[in-house]
């Protein structure tokens, strides 16, 4: 994805003070500064705690976008709206917003993305008679040392969609989502990552009720947790640019458990996942997905590649008259 920076504004929203310090310009870049709201807003795209939504028809920050062409008044108004909800509610933490004005691929985008502040250190040094000495002071306002934003809104201003990454805190004493709700007026919807899960949780339910006997699939290993293997590594091998398209999951599924075709398609439409979604997976789900974990009643953790568990060369798993299940790792190099 190519990105363009066209500009930025940034505000100061800190709750502990009575006003926030809103800018009346954009701010300077250097390279610096260009490669990390770049890195930032490349982060967002890609994180699977995003959210794709839309614009509720009564949002007021949706006509304001469309109403007001100047961008600098726009963003601190954006501002002023998200300070009086830090303001409102003392769980939501305080930042620095960065408005930006971009494009990513050729389309334009606003973007809201909120720096939460860490508390941390930073030295000082005084002098003191002839000499000098250094100490550390307490910062409440470091921002993150990693390219990432917290919470963060990308407007695509050619088609209205919205990408949402937001945290729920204790509003009006339940936890709840306020960017969504209370500032930009978007529709509800499930991050990728839980659309992940619910695919994955849904596929394995459908091929274990249709298909009883783990034996009776060529494909999976006859041990407990054999078909919540061999069902997740289909999934994650859907991938293709850390995208999965639903439609190919459902077409895997159609031609490897046909028989648990119809109940898996069922289930998925009550989860809200359609069968034209396009999930971002990030990498490290991915991974998490090439590999199973088991552990043992004294502590010890064993990790296998996924592909592993389904072929006995390399690991078996061997039940017990008593119920248990032993792993038995061939091939051991000491």
């Amino acid at each position: 994805m190519e990105i363009k920076l066209n500009q930025i504004v940034l505000h100061l929203l800190d709750s502990g003070a009575s006003e926030p310090v809103l800018s009346d310009r954009a701010m300077d870049m250097d390279a610096d500064l260009y490669e990390y709201f770049t890195a930032v807003i490349e982060r967002a795209f890609a994180s699977d705690d995003g959210k794709n939504c839309r614009f509720l028809p009564d949002s007021a920050f949706a006509q304001e976008m469309a109403q007001n062409g100047d961008f600098v008044d726009l963003s601190r108004r954006i501002g002023g709206v998200i300070f009086e909800k830090l303001l409102q509610y003392p769980a939501i933490p305080a930042g620095d917003l960065a408005v930006v004005d971009f494009a990513a691929d050729g389309v334009p985008y606003y973007g809201v993305l909120k720096l939460n502040y860490r508390p941390g250190y930073t030295h000082a040094t005084q002098r003191l008679g002839n000499g000098q000495f250094s100490s550390m002071v307490p910062q409440r306002t470091l921002l993150p040392g990693t390219p990432k934003a917290d919470e963060a809104a990308l407007f695509d201003r050619a088609n209205g969609t919205v990408r949402l990454i937001e945290k729920k805190y204790t509003l009006d004493e339940k936890k709840d989502f306020y960017l969504s709700t209370q500032v930009f007026g978007c529709t509800e919807a499930v991050t990728e990552k839980a659309k992940l899960k619910a695919i994955c949780e849904s596929a394995v339910a459908a091929v274990k009720e249709a298909y009883p006997e783990p034996e009776a699939l060529d494909d999976v290993p006859p041990f407990d947790g054999g078909t919540e293997t061999a069902v997740e590594l289909m999934v994650r091998n859907q991938a293709v640019d850390n995208q999965i398209a639903v439609e190919d999951v459902c077409t895997r599924i159609r031609e490897n458990y046909p028989l648990a075709a119809p109940k898996f398609e069922a289930a998925l439409a009550e989860t809200g996942v359609e069968e034209t979604d396009r999930l971002t997976v990030s990498p490290a789900r991915i991974k998490k997905l090439e590999s199973r974990s088991f552990k043992t009643e004294s502590g010890i953790e064993i990790k296998i590649p996924a592909e592993l568990c389904s072929s006995d060369e390399a690991v078996e798993f061997i039940h017990s008259a008593t119920g248990g299940l032993s792993l038995l790792i061939k091939d051991v190099l000491i």
